[in-house]
C-alpha cells in the first residue's frame, strides 16, 4: 500500500515537472511562429512621421524633449519603462490585483511600447483577437528598437487633445513654446493627457487636467524623479488652466 502511494506521489511530481518545462517551452514555440507570421515593424517611424504629416505636425527629437517630460510620462504610465522588453508582467498583475480589489476594471497595466503600437499598428483597438497581435508587434518592436528610439516615437505618435498630435504640436496648442522650454509645471500636464486626450483637455476640462496633473507630480515624486516640495511648487504655478 505504501509503495502504491509512493508510485503515485512520484507520478503526480512527474506530472507537474511536466507541465512546468512543457507549457512554457509550448508557449516558446508558439510565440516564436506568432513572430515570424506576424507583420514587418520596420517602418515603424515612418508610420509615425506619416501621422504627423496628416495632421500638419513635424517630429521632435528625443533630444529636443526634456527630461522631466520624459521622466513625468514613464512616472505616470510605465514606470518600469527601462526594466521590462514591452510587457510588463509586474504591471500586469498588479493591475489585475487592483481590479479584483476594487471589483472594477481600473489598471490597464499597458506599457508604453504596447501604447504605441496600438496607435501606430491598431488604429487604437487592440482589443479580442488583436490582443494576441498587439503582444507580438510589442515584442519586435522592443527587439528591434533601444527604448530612446521608443520613446521619441511615442511622444510624436500619441494625440494630445485639442487637435494636437505629437508633442511639438502639444506643447504649442497648450502652451505656446517648443517643447524643449517646457518647465516641470507644464511638462506634469502634457505628461498625463494621452490616457484620454479629450477628459484631460486643459481648455475644455481644466478641473479633471489639474487633478491628472497632481496625479502626475505625486508619482515623479514617490517615484525619486523630484521632491515634494518640488511637486508643490510645480502644482501651484501658474501654467493658464485654473480649475473653478
Amino acid at each position: 500500500m505504501r509503495g502504491a502511494r509512493q508510485t503515485r506521489r512520484q507520478q503526480l511530481v512527474a506530472a507537474l515537472v511536466a507541465i512546468v518545462l512543457g507549457v512554457p517551452a509550448a508557449l516558446g514555440v508558439v510565440t516564436a511562429f506568432g513572430l515570424l507570421l506576424s507583420r514587418p515593424i520596420d517602418d515603424l517611424p515612418a508610420r509615425v512621421d506619416a501621422i504627423l504629416g496628416a495632421h500638419e505636425a513635424t517630429r521632435v527629437p528625443l533630444a529636443s524633449v526634456p527630461d522631466q517630460l520624459s521622466e513625468a510620462l514613464i512616472a505616470i504610465e510605465d514606470e518600469r519603462f527601462y526594466q521590462h522588453r514591452g510587457i510588463d508582467t509586474q504591471g500586469v498583475i498588479r493591475a489585475i490585483l487592483t481590479d479584483l480589489y476594487r471589483h472594477r476594471a481600473l489598471q490597464g497595466g499597458s506599457t508604453l511600447t504596447q501604447q504605441l503600437v496600438k496607435v501606430v499598428y491598431l488604429n487604437d483597438n487592440d482589443n479580442g483577437a488583436r490582443k494576441i497581435e498587439d503582444l507580438l508587434l510589442t515584442l519586435k518592436v522592443e527587439a528591434r528598437f533601444d527604448k530612446h528610439t521608443i520613446l521619441e516615437n511615442y511622444f510624436n505618435a500619441v494625440y494630445y487633445g485639442h487637435g494636437a498630435y505629437g508633442i511639438g504640436a502639444a506643447s504649442a496648442v497648450y502652451f505656446h513654446r517648443p517643447p524643449i522650454a517646457l518647465d516641470l509645471a507644464r511638462a506634469s500636464m502634457l505628461a498625463g493627457l494621452p490616457q484620454s486626450p479629450s477628459f484631460y483637455d486643459p481648455y475644455r476640462n481644466p478641473c479633471p487636467a489639474r487633478a491628472r496633473q497632481f496625479n502626475v507630480l505625486a508619482q515623479m515624486a514617490h517615484d525619486g524623479y523630484i521632491s515634494q516640495d518640488q511637486a508643490g511648487r510645480a502644482y501651484n504655478e501658474p501654467i493658464g488652466f485654473p480649475c473653478k
